[in-house]
């Protein structure tokens, strides 16, 4: 039987404050534990604000580009949107967020 541990704090998630606090607190010289249900992070950094914006910016572009012309800027080819491609920049700003 594996014997029972004990924590000067149990930190519950690693969302915005999460890995900061528990950082402070071990640099303090407090045993700290820390719980995540999921992925890392949390729902921002994960599936919320993070990725989200990443993929209004891609948007965003996309939409200049085709007024482009109102600003009298032309380019030689339509405009479209790799989603692929999209989604592998996304992927990519998260995981350097939860690394």
């Amino acid at each position: 039987m594996t014997p029972l541990r004990r924590y000067d704090a149990i930190v519950i998630g690693t969302g915005q404050s999460g890995p900061s606090l528990a950082v402070d607190l071990a640099k303090s010289g407090r045993q700290v534990a820390v719980v995540e249900r999921h992925r890392f992070g949390g729902t921002c950094v994960n599936t919320g604000c993070i990725p989200t914006k990443a993929l209004v910016a891609s948007a965003r572009v996309a939409h200049m580009m085709r007024r482009a012309a109102e600003y009298g800027v032309t380019t030689a080819e339509t405009v479209r949107v790799d989603i692929k491609t999209v989604k592998a920049r996304k992927d990519a700003i998260v995981g350097r967020a939860t690394t």
